[in-house]
């Protein structure tokens, strides 16, 4: 790079910087301020994972998180559980986990050689001082140790009993609107392990995609019910965007320029990555290309510790379009940002450059990622404006069956089927 466009690019960073701030997030003041990154909740050994462990099992989910402040303080955490929908269930903490309420993180280490100083937590469940009694949706909330009111940030997880079989495949919809954008799934329980006698209010089924809340199906009603077997499909049920193959970096080094990224500088001590302006594939022809489906992987070259010896980058993104969408929001979605639409993922639209812009404070990585358009007046998501919408996508789906007979005060996970989109059509 010469020396104008080294300039011209330092220009640019220091512009964003001066436009940009971290926004709130109403979880807490830790991550109001941007100090507590990279949340990842997995089973133990695939951080690629569902965060879903079975009840009983040497299985174990493992919780990992940093904090950049100046004098990092200590946490301490409570399981929850919670029904199908994720609203607590009316059990006493006896009845679902073993030990104490609440407990200390007691494992964590400051971070090596890194110009943003970071210390860096981990958190495996079940563990010394808790087990769990109850399948179900949990909740792990993260709190200050000296002022339990003060949530840091909460973060879900599944306990599965998996006894009932649930049976699935994908095929493309039938109508002719959506045979070419959208992925359909044909799904049947069968219900001989478990005496149901009502399926309409026994049995809850949630079927997700790329394990996000986005777009999910929840509380399916049944279609067909005989003696021992439920169906789920109908022309119009569980029909899924396809949308695209995720978008990606790799910020795992800082000595090379990677595929997507246009200069990496250092500015103020600080690293900052300008990633290459991004195209809009709304019309574009379907290309197959990898991706994790929206996730990340934490990764420094040549190290063997990457949780604390990574470092911290800012980097740009810039999505040209040539005016502001009126009475719409864009957002970078994917795990990077938590799977939410937040101040702090929301593009702000530069009308000099005609283009949506926003930094994040990254750890060096692979990363994926999509932009989302919400409607500002009915809350509806799009994923597919900037991203087009093609049933050969591949996409990763999870199905979920909840159980809760007649005096049972809590819903029991008693099934899961993971499928893939690629095997399937």
């Amino acid at each position: 790079m010469n020396k104008i466009n080294k300039w011209i690019t330092i220009y640019l960073l220091i512009t964003y910087i001066s436009i940009q701030f971290i926004n709130s997030y109403a979880a807490s003041s830790y991550y109001e301020d941007g100090l507590i990154k990279t949340i990842k909740i997995h089973k133990t050994g695939n951080d690629l994972s569902d965060p879903i462990i079975e009840l009983g099992s040497s299985e174990s989910i493992t919780l990992t998180f940093d904090d950049l402040s100046d004098n990092p303080i200590a946490y301490s955490y409570t399981l929850i559980h919670c029904s199908s929908n994720w609203e607590e269930s009316k059990i006493i903490k006896s009845d679902y986990m073993e030990g104490f309420e609440t407990n200390s993180i007691n494992d964590y280490q400051n971070s090596y050689s890194t110009t943003v100083p970071y210390t860096h937590y981990k958190l495996q469940i079940p563990n010394n001082d808790v087990k769990i009694k109850l399948s179900g949706n949990y909740i792990i909330k993260v709190f200050d140790t000296n002022n339990y009111e003060n949530i840091a940030f909460e973060q879900r997880f599944m306990v599965v009993e998996n006894i009932l079989p649930l049976n699935a495949s994908i095929r493309q919809p039938i109508d002719s609107e959506s045979r070419l954008t959208s992925q359909q799934i044909e799904l049947t329980v069968t219900t001989s392990p478990l005496n149901i006698s009502n399926p309409y209010t026994d049995l809850t089924i949630v079927a997700l995609q790329n394990g996000q809340p986005q777009g999910s199906f929840f509380g399916i009603k049944p279609t067909f019910i005989k003696s021992n077997e439920i169906a789920y499909s109908s022309p119009d049920n569980l029909i899924f965007n396809g949308v695209n193959e995720f978008r990606s970096f790799n910020i795992n080094s800082i000595r090379f320029i990677s595929s997507g990224i246009q200069s990496i500088d250092l500015v103020g001590g600080t690293y900052n990555v300008l990633l290459l302006p991004s195209e809009n594939n709304r019309k574009q022809k379907y290309s197959s290309s990898e991706d994790i489906n929206g996730r990340c992987k934490i990764n420094l070259e040549r190290s063997e510790q990457s949780d604390i010896e990574a470092d911290y980058i800012w980097v740009y993104f810039t999505l040209p379009y040539y005016d502001q969408l009126p009475e719409k929001e864009v957002f970078v979605y994917g795990e990077l940002t938590d799977w939410q639409l937040t101040s702090q993922s929301k593009m702000n639209y530069n009308y000099q450059r005609s283009a949506y812009e926003l930094r994040l404070q990254l750890k060096q990585g692979y990363y994926n990622y999509r932009y989302v358009v919400k409607d500002i007046k009915t809350g509806e998501i799009d994923p597919a404006f900037f991203e087009g919408n093609h049933f050969e996508t591949e996409n990763d789906y999870l199905i979920l069956a909840y159980y809760k007979c007649v005096g049972l005060r809590y819903e029991r996970l008693v099934g899961i089927k993971k499928l893939n989109s690629r095997s399937s059509i």
